[in-house]
This record gives C-alpha cells, structure tokens and sequence, in this order.
C-alpha cells in the first residue's frame, strides 16, 4: 500500500510542532531562577518605592518574566521600574499600593499569562539573594517567622515597619544568640535609662569601633515584651520623631532616620556610621521588605 508523501510530510510536520511546542512550554512552566539577578530587582523596585509604599519585588520579576517569555536578557531596568510604578497609586499627597490582581488587570494579560505569573511568584516565594538562608526549614526563617506576627503588631501601634523590627533584632541580638537576648530576653540593646522601672543587668559592650564600655541594659520576661517595648521606647523618645522615624514610609528611608536619631552610634574603622547599612543588608538578604508590602497592600483593605 503507497502512503501519500504529502500526508507523511504533515504528520512529521505537526510531530515536530508539538514537540517544539512542549519545549517552550516546559521553559515557562518554572521561572528560571539562575537567570534572575536578585539584587537588580530588589533596589530598582526600591528606587521606585522610594519613601513612597514598598512594592513587592516578587510580583514585579514574576510579571516582567511574563511579559518577556521566562527570558531575562530581554529586560531592561526602565520595563523593571515602570512595572514598579504600577504598583504605586498617589490620592491627595498620599501614597498607596495597588494589589497584584489590581497591577495584573491593567496589564490586560489573557488567562495563560496571567495564569503563569502567579505561578512564577509560587516559585520565587523561598527564593533571595541568599537561597539557601530563606529556606523555611532555615534557623534564620524560624527566627524571623518566630516573632514576626509581633513586629507587625507593633508597626499598627508605633508605626515601626516589621522589616526594621526584624532586622534591628537580628542584628542587636545575633539572632537571639547574644547573652542580653539569651539571658535577659532583651534582643534590641535597649539601656535601662532613668525612665525604666523594671528589672536591669550590666553588661559590656561596644559603643564604638574596637571600644569596650559597661552599662545597664533592660531586662525583660520573654522575647515578645522586648519587641512590644522596643516600639513603645522609640515611640516615647522625642530624637525619633524629630528626625523623621516615623514619617518614614520605607525601610532604607527608617533605617537612615534611626541613625540620624543616634539609634546606635557603631562606627567601622574608618570612622564612618553603618547602623543603617547593616539593617539596610539584612533587609534585603531575608525579603523582610515583602512583609512591609504585604502590610501595607492589607491596610489597604
């Protein structure tokens, strides 16, 4: 029996298409993490939020990676920014954030791309700068998980973000490992000045660059009550207000205010202030900045 040559030709044709097609498939199925560079869309998606709202820069690379075919040599940094943009809706002077589904509806998306973007954020949720550090099962992330609820707490009474919260708490506490956290439950080295009235300890500790001095710490009954009275303690503490603390709306803009307030005066070698920066680093190594967004886009509600 002769098999038409043209009927051959179609089948191979429409096999190879198929083929081809799964290809491409497979390559958007899962965002492709090695081709992400993290740090870039972390401060273009600052810059944009600067002391503004704090966008999410989960959502912005998962729908840049969308709209780009799972290709990141495609993209440039004012698509990153503009993407950004659409997260921020200014009323009156005010700014808010704009949800992930509001973002995805302006962009008109049809169902399959609109489909895969959530499906991109699912695979960036434990991804950072640092994988491996803010893999749930990670000390790290039982830390920050252990006390965040607690932090945002206190943003709602003392608008203080989580993300400062949590970073000045790693950073004070060495991760609860310090003897102050450890021993005396105080994990932000609050100093028992004449307007505390409970418990205290006199410790050593360094004040400035490779210098050692005693003083008279906060002691507390557990974690939780050192971070409620660590809000409470920059809340009462004029210097804080008055050098924007609290008007600041994002974490790079708190954390430089709580430096300029004299938050903590510890200096490197050169002589220059770093207080800001480390929390600045820690911030952005454990996505602490997605729980200050993800407060803000429920404020919304």
């Amino acid at each position: 029996m002769k098999i038409n040559k043209t009927i051959i030709i179609c089948v191979i044709s429409g096999l190879m298409c198929i083929f081809i097609g799964s290809k491409i498939l497979s390559k958007q199925k899962n965002i492709d993490l090695d081709d992400i560079n993290v740090s870039r869309y972390i401060n273009i998606v600052d810059k944009a939020s600067e002391n503004k709202v704090q966008v999410n820069w989960k959502y912005v690379c998962s729908i840049v990676s969308v709209l780009n075919n799972n290709s990141q040599s495609k993209v440039d940094d004012n698509e990153i920014f503009k993407i950004s943009n659409m997260f921020i809706k200014e009323d009156s002077g005010k700014y808010y954030i704009n949800s992930l589904k509001d973002v995805v509806e302006k962009l008109n998306l049809d169902k399959k791309k609109t489909s895969l973007i959530y499906k991109y954020i699912d695979d960036l949720e434990h991804y950072s700068l640092i994988p491996y550090k803010t893999s749930p099962n990670s000390s790290y992330m039982k830390f920050i998980n252990d006390i965040k609820e607690v932090a945002i707490d206190n943003y709602k009474k003392y608008n203080i973000l989580p993300s400062i919260t949590i970073a000045q708490a790693i950073l004070e506490s060495n991760w609860g490992k310090s003897r102050l956290s450890s021993d005396f439950n105080n994990y932000f080295g609050i100093k028992a000045d004449a307007s505390w009235k409970g418990e205290s300890v006199s410790l050593e500790t360094n004040e400035f660059y490779d210098d050692t001095i005693n003083d008279k710490f906060r002691k507390y009954e557990n974690k939780y009550d050192s971070i409620r009275d660590h809000g409470k303690f920059l809340h009462e503490n004029k210097r804080y207000k008055n050098n924007g603390v609290f008007d600041a709306k994002t974490y790079i803009a708190q954390a430089i205010a709580l430096q300029n307030a004299g938050y903590s005066t510890i200096e490197d070698s050169s002589g220059k202030q770093v207080y800001a920066q480390y929390l600045i680093n820690l911030i952005k190594q454990y996505n602490l900045q997605l729980i200050d967004s993800e407060v803000a886009i429920n404020k919304n509600k």
